[in-house]
C-alpha cells in the first residue's frame, strides 16, 4: 500500500449516504464509501460530506468523519462551498454527477484544498443513453465550470475521457484515467477463487431502468430458445426497480409484461435490490453475466462478475472493450445483434472446456488491472502529485 505523505481528504457527495436518513447508496454513494474506507485504512484523515434532508449532522464511525450538509432555496453546491469554507483539506473530490462542485471550483482558494472532480457521468451522456435531445441547460453549464476550474480531473474510463473532452472542450492532458476496482470481500466473497460451472443460467445485476435495456435481456432469452431445444436457459435479474417503463409501468413491471407475451416469465428470476455483501451469493447461482446497456462509464457489475469466475457477454459500447477481452474472457457484440448476443452465450453453455477456460481468464483479468486496493494505491499517488 501507498506510504507517502498522508493526506485529508474530503468526498463530497449528493446522495444522503450518512445519517438518520441515510438511503441506500447509488453507484456515486457506493464508490464513496468503499474508497474512503480504505483510505482510512492506510492512515489518511478522511470526511465524507453528504447532502441531509433534515437536520445537519456530524459524526465519527469507522476512522471517517461524516458531515451532513443540507440544503434550502439556493443550489446545493452553495451551501457545499460554504462548508468547506471553514474548513482545511489537501484534496476534495467531487464524484461528478450535477456540477454541484461548480462553485467551489470558481470560488475556493487553494489553501483550502484542491479540488478534484472525479468523472462518473454527465447530463449530456444521460440524455444520449436514454434517446432523449441533447439539450445544454442549467446542469451542463455548472458541470463546464466545474471542470475546467478543477485542480484535476479523473476519468473513470478511457471511454468517459473521450466523452469529456468531446462535451467540455477539456484538453487531453486535462484529464487522466483511473479505473475504479473491486474487492472480492465487499461483496461476500471471502475464501473462493472462483465459482463452478452452474448450468445454463445467466445474471444481470444492474437495476431495471431503460438505459441499461433489461427488456432486451428477455428477447436475447427467447432468441436462445429460438437458436437451440438442448436446454432451457434461465435468466436472474437483480436491481432496484425505475419509473421508466412505458405507459406509467416501473421498468420491472414493463420487463415481466415483455417476458409473458414472449413466453420466458417462467424462465425469469425477477429479484430486488441485494445489498453488496449478498451479491457474491447470488452471482454464484449462475454460469454467465449478461447486460444490454447502452453504455457503461465502466461497468462495476462486469468486474464483480468476472472476479467470480463468470464470463461476460455484452455489447461492444461504452467502456465494456476496455473491461472484457473478446473471446478470452466474454464476448462482445455490436450493439442491437441480438440472436448473435443469444448464440454466444449458448456457445459457452454447450462447451465447458470454453466456459472454463474464460472463467479462469476472467478471474485473471480483474486479479491483474482491477483489484481495488491496487488500483486507490494509484489513485493517492495521483492525489499526492496533485497536492505538489
Amino acid at each position: 500500500m501507498e506510504t507517502g505523505k498522508k493526506l485529508r481528504i474530503c468526498m463530497v457527495v449528493g446522495e444522503e449516504i450518512a445519517g438518520p436518513g441515510a438511503i441506500i447508496p447509488g453507484g456515486i454513494g457506493q464508490y464513496t464509501l468503499r474508497y474512503c474506507r480504505m483510505l482510512a485504512e492506510m492512515g489518511h484523515e478522511v470526511t465524507i460530506a453528504c447532502y441531509c434532508q433534515k437536520e445537519e449532522f456530524e459524526f465519527r464511525e469507522g476512522g471517517i468523519r461524516y458531515a451532513g450538509i443540507s440544503g434550502g432555496k439556493l443550489p446545493w453546491g452553495l451551501y457545499v462551498y460554504n462548508w468547506l469554507r471553514t474548513q482545511r483539506f489537501d484534496v476534495i473530490e467531487f464524484p461528478e454527477w450535477g456540477g454541484y462542485g461548480a462553485y467551489a471550483a470558481l470560488l475556493l482558494r487553494r489553501k483550502f484544498g484542491r479540488i478534484i472532480t472525479r468523472g462518473h457521468g454527465h447530463s449530456l451522456w444521460v440524455q444520449r443513453v436514454h434517446g432523449k435531445p441533447i439539450k445544454k441547460g442549467r446542469q451542463h453549464v455548472m458541470e463546464w465550470l466545474q471542470l475546467h476550474f478543477s485542480t484535476g480531473i479523473l476519468a473513470n474510463s478511457g471511454f468517459l475521457k473521450d466523452l469529456y473532452l468531446q462535451d467540455f472542450g477539456l484538453r487531453d492532458k486535462a484529464v487522466d484515467i483511473c479505473h475504479i476496482g473491486i474487492d472480492r470481500k465487499a461483496i461476500g466473497q471471502e475464501d473462493r477463487e472462483k465459482g463452478d460451472y452452474q448450468g445454463p443460467v445467466m445474471i444481470y445485476v444492474g437495476g431495471y431502468d431503460r438505459r441499461k435495456g433489461p427488456v432486451d435481456l428477455i428477447r436475447i432469452l427467447q432468441e436462445t430458445n429460438l437458436c437451440q431445444d438442448a436446454f432451457k436457459v434461465r435468466l436472474i435479474m437483480v436491481g432496484q426497480d425505475t419509473p421508466t417503463g412505458p405507459n406509467g409501468m416501473s421498468y420491472k413491471e414493463y420487463c415481466m409484461q415483455t417476458a409473458r407475451e414472449l413466453g420466458v416469465y417462467e424462465q425469469v428470476d425477477f429479484m430486488p435490490a441485494t445489498p453488496r455483501q449478498q451479491l457474491a451469493q447470488i452471482y454464484g447461482k449462475a454460469s454467465l453475466f449478461v447486460s444490454a446497456s447502452r453504455a457503461e462509464t465502466l461497468g462495476i457489475p462486469f468486474l464483480e462478475a468476472m472476479s467470480l469466475g463468470l464470463p461476460v457477454v455484452t455489447w461492444r459500447t461504452g467502456a465494456a472493450p476496455e473491461l472484457i477481452v473478446d473471446g478470452e474472457t466474454g464476448y462482445l457484440l455490436e450493439y442491437g445483434e441480438m440472436s448473435q448476443f443469444a448464440e454466444k452465450a449458448v456457445r459457452i453453455f454447450k462447451d465447458q472446456d470454453l466456459w472454463r477456460a474464460f472463467s479462469e481468464n476472467a478471474v485473471r483479468n480483474v486479479s491483474q488491472r482491477f483489484l481495488e486496493a491496487d488500483v486507490l494505491d494509484r489513485q493517492v499517488a495521483w492525489y499526492q502529485n496533485i497536492c505538489g
